[in-house]
């Protein structure tokens, strides 16, 4: 009887913490350093104590535990650095090329779009690289980033240096930095070229 009581209340238990997991699944946190995600309750089989637990619960496998998990949301941020990575660009020059572009809004919104993407593909190299590269689905906020990594490693592959590919990104190809204008003075001084070539 015992034993029946117990299974029960494992039951009811189990029950309970699924119940709190999907109230916990439906309501993101913000972590300190910005993460943005739901902590979700686990229930999961544990090791039992033979002391503790009987031996019919113990080879029923009817010992649980919890566990508690914190699933981060996938942001537009987290594409852009698989997508450098595949492509052998710096994630971290991507991020400060859409920091200058864009500022990266509503980076928790995969489909959130503005004029040229938060890379700013202008539409000629857009069309171009949209078609060699294959894709599908028109002008959506991924389908920007994936030809805006790839426009910057087409570059990279003509000047192996990111600087130039940088700099050619932004104004079609490269010219010495004596020629630069004060903008592209400006937009090109906010990285530090140091730690990329």
């Amino acid at each position: 009887m015992l034993t029946v009581k117990r299974y029960l209340f494992g039951i009811l238990l189990n029950l309970l913490f699924v119940t709190i997991g999907l109230a916990q699944n439906s309501q993101d946190t913000t972590l300190p350093n910005g993460d943005r995600g739901a902590f979700r309750i686990e229930v999961v089989p544990c090791d039992c104590d033979s002391t503790v637990n009987d031996s019919i619960s113990i080879s029923l496998n009817r010992c649980f535990d919890t566990i508690s998990l914190f699933v981060k949301t996938a942001s537009i941020l987290d594409f852009a650095d698989s997508v450098a990575i595949a492509y052998g660009v710096p994630p971290k020059l991507v991020y400060e090329i859409g920091m200058n572009e864009s500022r990266w809004q509503n980076i928790y919104d995969l489909d959130y779009l503005i004029k040229d993407g938060d890379l700013q593909v202008i539409d000629r190299t857009f069309n171009h690289f949209y078609n060699e590269m294959g894709l599908t689905g028109g002008k959506t906020r991924r389908n920007y980033i994936l030809v805006g990594i790839y426009y910057l490693k087409v570059n990279y592959n003509i000047y192996h240096n990111w600087k130039k590919a940088r700099y050619a990104y932004g104004r079609g190809r490269w010219k010495p930095e004596s020629e630069w204008t004060r903008l592209e003075r400006h937009f090109m001084n906010k990285i530090d070229w140091n730690q990329y070539d």
